[in-house]
């Protein structure tokens, strides 16, 4: 739902508009613009019209921290905000490039901690290597790189376990914090093509102080597996011959 008003740009937009760019029923498309109209997503500038509400900026984010990019990522958002509003932790979220072998933060939540901002900001390269770093550097990238070769494809025993596991736990450059990172296989919102099997585009990771209450790898990396697969299952957009033909209207 949040991929089509996405797509039909700013301002309001009409009931049928909004389902034409859907694959569901009018009946099952207003009630779910009614949750998004209460969970302040979106509002009725008047009657059956819809217009989403602006992403308020970050004024107190890390500066530095995350990747320019120009990918729409409003569901996104929504997810690392859920993530940080359950754990009170700062999460990020990584994707990869395929030319460089780097994981880039394109989105994060909850940085403007002040006991995070103020260690950072006495870790000299600390805000890089969160931003940007090899692959094969922390959790982020070694969750991602799990997943990239085929099945198949003999891993080392470090990938195995963690491609077996759905979850990676490792030391975060900024010492005496940890990342725990799952795999992102669409992002919420974007659209799912049937009968392809999806592949790990992204990894959502919870930054916490080592010291961080109870276990982290099971506790932190169970809850957001469940968060992620939720808001991909309530946002998803199938792909098909109607969906390609309202995308080039």
């Amino acid at each position: 739902m949040l991929h089509a008003l996405l797509q039909l740009g700013p301002g309001p937009h009409k009931s049928g508009e909004i389902t034409a760019r859907t694959t569901m029923a009018e009946d099952e498309v207003r009630r779910r613009l009614l949750q998004l109209f209460r969970a302040k997503v979106c509002y009725r500038p008047r009657f059956g019209y819809w217009e989403l509400r602006p992403t308020p900026a970050r004024p107190t984010d890390t500066p530095g921290l995350v990747h320019p990019s120009t990918t729409p990522l409003l569901d996104a958002a929504l997810l690392l905000d859920d993530i940080h509003s359950r754990t009170e932790q700062a999460v990020l979220l990584h994707t990869y490039s395929p030319v460089t072998g780097e994981r880039l933060c394109i989105a994060a939540a909850g940085a403007h901690d002040l006991r995070l901002r103020r260690e950072l900001a006495f870790t000299p390269g600390a805000v890089d290597r969160l931003r940007q770093a090899p692959l094969d550097s922390d959790a982020p990238g070694l969750v991602m790189l799990a997943h990239l070769a085929g099945h198949d494809t003999p891993l080392r025993e470090d990938l195995r376990q963690i491609r077996s596991a759905q979850v990676a736990l490792t030391q975060s450059p900024l010492p005496g914090w940890i990342l725990v990172s799952v795999p992102v296989r669409r992002l919420p919102g974007a659209p799912a093509t049937p009968g392809a099997e999806p592949r790990v585009v992204a990894a959502v990771s919870i930054l916490a102080p080592d010291h961080a209450q109870g276990d982290p790898l099971i506790a932190y990396g169970r809850l957001m597996s469940n968060t992620v697969q939720a808001a991909i299952e309530s946002s998803v957009v199938i792909a098909h011959h109607r969906f390609a033909a309202a995308q080039a209207a």
